[in-house]
């Protein structure tokens, strides 16, 4: 009896940890930054959210195209 109550929690811990592997997460972060206005006090911060993404997939890239060597060729 020990082993079966065991093996399910095992089981039920390796579901929750593959559940949060492929869960795409929300990130959110202020970004603050200084513009110039009409009125006074003239320079004021304004604040914008920027929203991202972050999930486990591993997307493949292109490999960089080689520069050729011209050093030493005339």
């Amino acid at each position: 009896m020990q082993f079966k109550f065991t093996l399910v929690a095992l089981a039920g811990v390796l579901a929750s940890f593959t559940a949060q592997a492929f869960a795409a997460e929300a990130l959110t972060a202020p970004r603050v930054y200084h513009t110039v206005i009409k009125q006074s006090p003239y320079l004021v911060e304004r604040t914008t959210t920027v929203t991202w993404t972050q999930s486990t997939t591993i997307t493949e890239t292109e490999a960089p195209t080689p520069i050729p060597d011209t050093v030493g060729s005339a």
